[in-house]
């Protein structure tokens, strides 16, 4: 399998399609976990097995000296195994901690982002300052996801039933930055609730960045659009079935609580205007390219009140057959 301590990281949100995400300390994604794992392989397959169904530590007898001990990474919110790590050893001999990792989960309905406390961190998201419930487009405004941009967004408003990605990302923490390696699977219309929207996965930090690390500049294409765009105009990328925000390309609009400051059980749309913005999301599907939408909608600040803002709406295309809303926000 790996050196002696060595740990492998097997990605078990679909259990009959194991793969792995990490071995040792470097990211192997999406592997056939039978191509990594050349001796003991019922024995590793029984370790995880067991180690999914109690969500426990578990410890499987190999031979002679020998055991296998397997970690689950638990997603908290619905209860389930996301990984295994797995790890061969002597028998009476702890292996060391795996690396930092956690599982996560994304309702592109609700449009918030959980995250279960950490695997082989000493820490606390509390003591870090990180929190582990906050809204999709405040959780990615964290990452760096550099090029990925487009493509981390096309997986959010991904149409087909699933999908699985894997990214390295900049995570931006209070006072540090991590490269974080991820896998995010996509499913849609998961039983027994078939509108379900979710993206689930696991994280794992790979290592401190540079202290001198910041996010990447803008692009040529990002400094005219920012050139273009006047002020007290802000621009924002939605989901064009929930019509969540998603990203914010630039500075997020003032007042807006579409922010983790949005604490507010009400909805982010006063819902008398919602019907208003879906039929403008659907015409614009329908549509010709280039179209855009004029329309005024109340937006739930800050205070708990509802606001008027103009908006002007159109499709901006993240990949070859999947679109989002871009949203340019007039905010005075």
């Amino acid at each position: 399998m790996t050196e002696k301590n060595g740990w492998l990281l097997l990605d078990v949100i679909e259990p009959r399609e194991m793969t792995v995400l990490m071995v040792g300390e470097k990211p192997r994604p999406g592997l056939p976990w039978r191509s990594v794992v050349k001796q003991n392989q019922q024995q590793l397959l029984d370790a995880a097995v067991k180690c999914i169904r109690l969500k426990a530590r578990v410890h499987v007898s190999v031979s002679g000296s020998r055991c296998i001990t397997a970690l689950p990474v638990i997603e908290r919110i619905h209860n389930r195994v996301h990984g295994v790590w797995v790890s061969t050893h002597q028998r009476g001999e702890a292996p060391t901690m795996p690396l930092p990792s956690w599982s996560f989960l994304w309702d592109l309905e609700v449009g918030f982002a959980f995250r279960s406390e950490a695997v082989g961190m000493a820490s606390s998201w509390t003591d870090l300052g990180v929190p582990t419930q906050r809204p999709i487009a405040d959780a990615l405004r964290v990452f760096d996801l550099a090029d990925h941009t487009s493509a981390a967004l096309a997986g959010l408003v991904c149409e087909s039933r699933t999908s699985v990605d894997h990214h390295t990302a900049l995570e931006h923490r209070p006072g540090s930055a991590r490269h974080v390696h991820f896998a995010v699977h996509s499913h849609l219309g998961i039983p027994p609730d078939a509108s379900a929207r979710l993206l689930r996965g696991l994280s794992v930090d790979i290592g401190a960045a540079p202290p001198t690390a910041t996010r990447s500049g803008p692009q040529l294409g990002d400094r005219i659009a920012q050139a273009l765009t006047p002020k007290n105009r802000y621009r924002a990328i939605s989901d064009p079935d929930s019509l969540n925000l998603l990203f914010w390309h630039g500075p997020p609009a003032p007042r807006i609580a579409w922010t983790a400051d949005n604490t507010a059980e009400s909805p982010i749309l006063h819902p008398e205007d919602m019907p208003a913005a879906m039929q403008a999301a659907g015409d614009l599907r329908a549509g010709e390219p280039g179209l855009s939408i004029d329309l005024t909608v109340r937006f739930l600040t800050h205070d708990g009140q509802y606001e008027p803002i103009d908006l002007t709406v159109s499709l901006i295309e993240l990949d070859t057959d999947r679109s989002a809303l871009l949203v340019v926000l007039t905010v005075p």
